[in-house]
């Protein structure tokens, strides 16, 4: 599958529900737990089934969520995330691939193939990051299949006290690793004028990636990352409830839909802006 495949109305609009951990925990759910692994997956599905007539893709983890690909309809891209989902994230190390899925099983599977990085130019683990990310990039190649990027700038310190050296680092990763994907999601750096900077370093097209901002803060910076030059958005954490709750049904139908309504109305509408601005 091509990132066009990921593509409607000229927009990217992807909901990253591979992070089956952080969606079960925030639903009173285990994921590791064998006995609520169906249960969790069946939620990703309602997800799917709520967000699909509104989104342009949906990205999951093979080892809880590959159920929810009967859900997807035709024209809605599937992205399958690389990582092992079921493993506590550790930014320092090398990623740590999944044991049940690859990216064969993804060109089997006509989805784009995703790797979730942390990543740092400075780090002690940068060579072997990089090393990884040109293997999987070149691999996806060969299969035929486009390579997705999630690039997080990780930072022992806070990303808003410290927003200087997070620029320069972005940056320095964007240079780094540019050529070695299709697609690219990013953070948002800090303002407008950072943006289309982050845009020119680019050779390929980006996403601007929610991570845990909040979803009134990430709508904003939606709306500049697009005017700047970005693609479209993923977005995981916007997309789920703010505290636990286990009334999964009403959430679902009311506030998920609503977001995932929201979301594509301001990049429709913003996108179509950007071209009487042209």
């Amino acid at each position: 599958m091509t990132v066009s495949a990921l593509t409607r109305n000229n927009i990217i609009g992807i909901a990253n529900l591979s992070d089956s951990l952080e969606i079960a925990e925030v639903f009173g759910m285990n994921a590791k737990s064998v006995q609520e692994q169906a249960k969790v997956e069946e939620l990703i599905s309602s997800f799917v089934t709520e967000m699909s007539p509104h989104i342009s893709g949906v990205c999951l983890s093979a080892e809880v969520g590959f159920g929810a690909t009967e859900k997807l309809p035709l024209d809605t891209g599937l992205v399958f995330e690389l990582s092992d989902m079921l493993r506590p994230k550790d930014p320092l190390s090398v990623p740590v691939l999944s044991q049940i899925w690859g990216v064969e099983q993804t060109r089997n599977n006509s989805a784009v193939a995703k790797l979730e990085l942390f990543y740092n130019p400075q780090e002690e683990e940068a060579r072997s990051k990089k090393q990884m990310v040109i293997e999987l990039y070149d691999y996806c190649r060969n299969q035929g299949i486009a390579f997705l990027l999630d690039l997080v700038i990780y930072l022992e310190t806070s990303k808003d006290k410290y927003q200087a050296q997070f620029l320069e680092l972005q940056l320095d990763a964007v240079q780094e690793l540019r050529q070695y994907c299709d697609l690219m999601a990013l953070e948002y750096p800090s303002d407008a004028l950072s943006t289309v900077t982050l845009t020119a370093e680019l050779d390929v097209p980006w996403i601007l990636s929610g991570r845990d901002v909040p979803y009134e803060t990430y709508k904003e910076q939606l709306r500049v990352a697009l005017e700047s030059g970005a693609v479209g958005y993923i977005v995981g954490s916007q997309l789920l409830p703010e505290n636990v709750t286990k009334d999964a049904s009403t959430f679902l139908q009311t506030t998920l839909c609503d977001r995932a309504i929201e979301l594509n109305r301001i990049a429709t509408e913003t996108m179509e802006r950007s071209k009487i601005s042209v």
